[in-house]
Order: structure tokens, then C-alpha cells, then sequence
């Protein structure tokens, strides 16, 4: 008879910030995790260790200091938060391209041609509408209305310092900002944080990178536990995972004022 393989599990040492009044030393659960678990399970088996309620957003993050780490994995990227907040995508090349030729041209005179042209299309709009005996009032004022329109008073022609907007208007000037461009748009992604979600990545993901991440619940209240991979163990038989291995220490009350 074949004997059966026995099942994995991942096993991870998951250490309290947080010391309760009166021990010595910071809590810990040694925790068994499902070999196919993705770092969603891993938040929810640490949370449930520590008995907390899995009730708030939370992240892995490869420095001590969440809020300043290089590499993060949070809920929140998997929630698509981000562009809810209002986070703009990059603009196009064909985009700061117009950005730049708006500092050489000039904008006021620009503007006011156009504000010529929809005080005409205003006038062809409104005026058939207008009593006989208020029309030439309201013509009157609708190059008024459309300079409000087009809120001239609001341009700004100081954008850029001179010397660029004199290398824009030479052959091959608008290439060479762009290059420029590109080039501090790239400096500027490598110091970006790299971020990702939790659900569907592999548990031992970040582990690769540095074998103890910090691990945030509760963006607010900050609770924040370091977690160490220990490696791939052999699950106890007929032993539902996750599951707590061993342990040390009292768990911090998740909320303590409450009666």
C-alpha cells in the first residue's frame, strides 16, 4: 500500500509590537498556513491568532515604518481605492507636448480671438431669443460674458523659466524637452513605492525578497507585528489550517475600552 504524501503548510513567526502591562516579553504565535494560501489568508490567520475581529484594511510592508517602506502589499490596491481618491495616470506624451507649446504661444491673444468667436456663437444662440426691447443691452454685454466664460483673467504665462521657452521655439527645441522629460519621469519611478494587492498572491512572495516583513491592521490604530517565514513543514494530520502552532504571551485587547 502507497503510503499518502502528507500535507505542506507554510510556517510563520508572527511577533506582537505591542507588550501587555505586566510580561516581559512582546507576544508571538508561530502560525501553519495552507501551502496554496495567498497573503489574504495570511492577514486573516494572523488577526485570528491574536484574536482580533478581521473588520479593518491592512498591508505587508518590507521596512519597520509602513508608511515609509519601498515595498508594500496592501488591501487597499486590490480594492482599487487609488483611483477613487482621485490618483491622475500619467500623462501622455502627446500631453506634455501640448503642455509645453501653451508656454510659447501666446495665450492671451489666442484667447482672445476665441473670445471674439463665441461672442459671435452667442450672439447667433441667444439674441433671436432676446425681446426687441432688451436686445442691444444684451449684445452689448456678451463679449462680457464670454471673456467670463473663457476666465482670461486666470491665464498664466510664467510657467516655464525663459531660457525654455526660447529652447521650444528652436528646430528640434520640443524633442529635446520631451527627452528631458521621459528622462525625470523614469528617475522619478525608481524611487516609487512598489505596490500590489494581497488576494491571489502567493504567500511566500515577499519572503523572497527579505525573510521578516511588517504586517499593519488597522490603518489608524496601527497594530503592527513583524512576521518571519520559517519555512515549508509537514501539517499536523486530520488539523484544519491555518492553525497556531505555538504561542507565547498575552494577546493586546483589539479594543479595550470596550465594556
Amino acid at each position: 500500500m502507497t503510503k499518502k504524501t502528507p500535507r505542506q503548510m507554510h510556517v510563520f513567526k508572527v511577533v506582537s509590537r505591542v507588550k501587555v502591562p505586566g510580561e516581559r516579553r512582546s507576544p508571538y504565535r508561530v502560525l501553519g498556513v495552507p501551502h496554496d494560501a495567498d497573503l489574504y489568508a495570511l492577514a486573516a490567520g494572523i488577526v485570528g491568532a491574536f484574536d482580533f475581529d478581521f473588520d479593518h484594511a491592512f498591508g505587508f510592508f518590507d521596512g519597520k515604518d509602513p508608511y515609509r517602506s519601498g515595498v508594500k502589499y496592501e488591501l487597499f490596491h486590490d480594492a482599487d481605492v487609488q483611483p477613487m481618491l482621485g490618483e491622475a495616470a500619467a500623462p501622455s506624451e502627446a500631453q506634455v507636448a501640448i503642455s509645453l507649446l501653451l508656454e510659447v504661444v501666446d495665450r492671451c491673444k489666442v484667447m482672445a480671438d476665441t473670445t471674439t468667436f463665441l461672442t459671435r456663437r452667442l450672439g447667433e444662440e441667444l439674441l433671436p431669443l432676446v425681446p426687441e426691447r432688451l436686445r442691444a443691452e444684451v449684445e452689448a454685454e456678451l463679449n462680457v460674458v464670454a471673456a467670463d466664460l473663457l476666465d482670461l483673467d486666470d491665464i498664466e504665462t510664467d510657467g516655464l523659466p525663459p531660457g525654455f521657452r526660447e529652447a521650444l521655439t528652436q528646430p528640434g527645441g520640443l524633442e529635446q524637452m520631451l527627452q528631458l522629460y521621459g528622462a525625470a519621469s523614469a528617475a522619478g519611478d525608481t524611487d516609487a513605492p512598489v505596490e500590489r494587492g494581497v488576494k491571489g498572491v502567493p504567500v511566500t512572495e515577499p519572503f523572497g525578497r527579505t525573510p521578516t516583513w511588517t504586517f499593519l491592521f488597522d490603518y489608524g490604530d496601527d497594530w503592527m507585528f513583524d512576521v518571519t517565514y520559517q519555512g515549508l513543514q509537514d501539517a499536523p494530520p486530520r488539523v484544519r489550517l491555518p492553525r497556531v502552532l505555538d504561542s507565547l504571551g498575552t494577546a493586546p485587547e483589539q479594543y479595550p475600552d470596550w465594556q
